[in-house]
């Protein structure tokens, strides 16, 4: 038996989860990934379970193919796992040999994420009965789903998608925000996903003067989001970092500051920042965020401001910092969410027991 796992890329976060289920299921487990394009976050050496395909190229406008995807040897009895992403045509016609030549299949992905669509979910949903499971990335999305189909009769798991914590622990240093000099942290990629202009907009109201900012990442949006810090006046107080995949470097920047911030669609950067003891602030709006979303506990881990507002925001901010107490609190209990899911143990346990009920 082999299980396969065909990825569009194998990005830092997900080296510990496949490690962990290489440890449990040694040379039986095979992971087929395209190189990546994210910059650091896909800069690793070779690892024994990994396997490339060629570049995914367009074939339609929206539908992709991942060369080398058909080549990909699966016999009866083997376990297939597909990304659950329905405009790459090539994981369906994986899926369809899967059947024919008497493999399992599971679908692994979002129930809904921030660039969803009702008719693009409403494919997803029939592209996923070409599966024989479905994986969804945190318990909330498997709870929504079933909710809406009383006659499900897939199994249907989650794993609460996490990273890897060990070494965070280690590094974490406990958290006292008198003793912390900077104020706010954001971490991942400067996209327009991220929305952090509004971050900056929010910074420049009189209610935030003096907060400081901390940014770790890279992308296309850097060069505009300097030019707009120092319009606003804002450059004495933000430091950028740039994009590291090195724990190291980032535990010495989150273990100065206050809290996390977010002012787009947050992902695993919500973990992360959890990981380090960092009350959260993210917009309301769920359905306008990643899956992730559904580790915060808004007034218990962190906070949230109306989606789209630099004033909501601000106050929030502002409400947040001079708030010890709860901020003390916050800390404490995003580190043990994270503790005890949202990380990659408890991910390759979860995703073990999955492909073993399809084995057997």
């Amino acid at each position: 038996m082999k299980v396969v796992i065909v990825q569009p890329a194998i990005p830092s976060y997900r080296l510990g989860l496949f490690s962990r289920l290489a440890d449990r299921l040694g040379p039986q487990l095979l992971v087929y990934a395209s190189p990546g394009k994210l910059g650091v976050l896909t800069e690793h050496a070779p690892c024994a379970w990994e396997r490339t395909l060629g570049p995914i190229r367009a074939v339609l406008p929206g539908l992709e193919w991942q060369p080398g995807a058909l080549s990909i040897p699966l016999d009866r009895g083997d376990v297939l796992v597909v990304s659950g992403a329905p405009r790459c045509l090539s994981n369906i016609a994986l899926l369809l040999k899967a059947r024919w030549k008497g493999a399992r299949t599971i679908w692994w992905g979002h129930y809904w994420s921030s660039t969803s669509r009702p008719w693009r979910a409403g494919l997803r949903m029939v592209l996923m009965r070409l599966a024989d499971a479905i994986l969804f990335y945190t318990d909330r999305e498997a709870e929504e789903y079933l909710a809406t189909r009383k006659n499900n009769r897939k199994p249907v798991a989650a794993l609460n998608n996490g990273i890897e914590t060990g070494e965070i622990v280690t590094l974490r240093k406990p958290y006292d925000p008198v003793l912390r000099p900077r104020d706010l942290l954001f971490i991942g990629r400067l996209t327009r996903k991220a929305e952090l202009a509004l971050l900056l907009e929010a910074l420049a109201l009189p209610v935030c003067a003096g907060v400081t900012l901390d940014v770790i990442g890279e992308g296309g949006e850097e060069e505009a989001l300097r030019r707009q810090a120092s319009v606003l006046g804002l450059s004495g107080r933000i430091a950028w970092h740039g994009g590291t995949t090195d724990e190291r470097q980032i535990a010495e920047i989150a273990n100065r500051c206050k809290a996390f911030v977010y002012p787009g669609s947050v992902g695993l950067s919500l973990i992360h920042a959890f990981a380090y003891g960092l009350p959260a602030i993210v917009h309301d709006d769920r359905w306008k965020h990643m899956p992730e979303i559904a580790a915060l506990r808004a007034g218990t881990n962190g906070l949230t401001f109306a989606e789209g507002s630099a004033a909501s925001l601000a106050d929030t901010i502002r409400a947040l910092l001079g708030d010890h107490p709860a901020l003390k609190r916050m800390s404490t209990e995003g580190i043990a969410m994270t503790d005890r899911t949202f990380n990659t143990k408890d991910m390759a346990e979860r995703f073990y027991k999955t492909i073993m009920e399809q084995c057997c």
